[in-house]
């Protein structure tokens, strides 16, 4: 880590879970949880279908929370689910359950950012924080809520900029605005695709948030498994 003047993180797999992709929040969610007979072969379609759902039908608005905004999410999954019959098609499956997964999924995300705080807290006394979302239009409701806002100087999200990752340009319009060079930004994410490579692309040092250490590493990326990892790397 060289001439760090500022650190940007991902939300979405970095600050509300332990590095994992929210498809596999899902299944836990489900399988564990609801206790659904899901494989995530079954329920892939479903996940994929409900996230281009939510991004073509824009449902959510600059007001909605957390809860609102998986609720969205988790009833678009189970009537996908129903209807490919995956799940059967019973008032449970297309009522009651979506409304459970919600609230479940929104306290594994609560839980998860509350532990994120002390890491931000401390970052944030030492260097300016950017976040930057592949989001809904609601980022700022939802990391307000979440009470983390404060410790970012900008808020980037997707839907508002008309840009999505893996596109680099997101990233580098948050640089712009805050007048930083890429080179002086360390990039902190969990998405090889959508965060660290784009970063690298643009000339960011970067810091992948994995929830192991099993997979191979890939020259030039620092890995974490915890964010309390990252102070003792700056």
């Amino acid at each position: 880590m060289k001439n760090i003047k500022a650190i940007a993180f991902d939300f979405g797999g970095t600050l509300d879970s332990p590095f994992m992709h929210w498809m596999d929040v899902y299944m836990r969610i489900y399988t564990q949880e609801l206790h659904l007979p899901l494989t995530a072969d079954r329920f892939r379609d479903s996940y994929i279908h409900a996230e281009r759902m939510m991004e073509s039908l824009q449902l959510v608005q600059p007001s909605h929370s957390l809860f609102e905004t998986q609720l969205f999410k988790t009833q678009l999954q189970f009537d996908s689910l129903v209807e490919r019959g995956v799940l059967p098609d019973t008032s449970e499956n297309k009522n009651q359950l979506p409304l459970q997964a919600a609230r479940l999924v929104t306290d594994f995300s609560s839980h998860y950012v509350k532990l994120s705080q002390p890491v931000l807290a401390l970052l944030s006394q030492r260097y300016p924080l950017l976040l930057v979302s592949n989001y809904y239009g609601n980022l700022k409701k939802v990391v307000s809520d979440l009470e983390i806002a404060s410790y970012f100087v900008s808020l980037t999200d997707s839907t508002i900029e008309g840009i999505r990752k893996p596109d680099p340009g997101l990233w580098k319009l948050s640089f712009d605005r805050q007048g930083y060079h890429p080179e002086e930004v360390l990039v902190v994410g969990d998405s090889m695709k959508n965060d660290i490579l784009p970063a690298l692309s643009l000339g960011c040092q970067v810091v992948q948030g994995c929830p192991d250490l099993l997979a191979e590493a890939v020259p030039g990326v620092n890995r974490i498994t915890s964010l309390a990892e990252l102070p003792p790397l700056l």
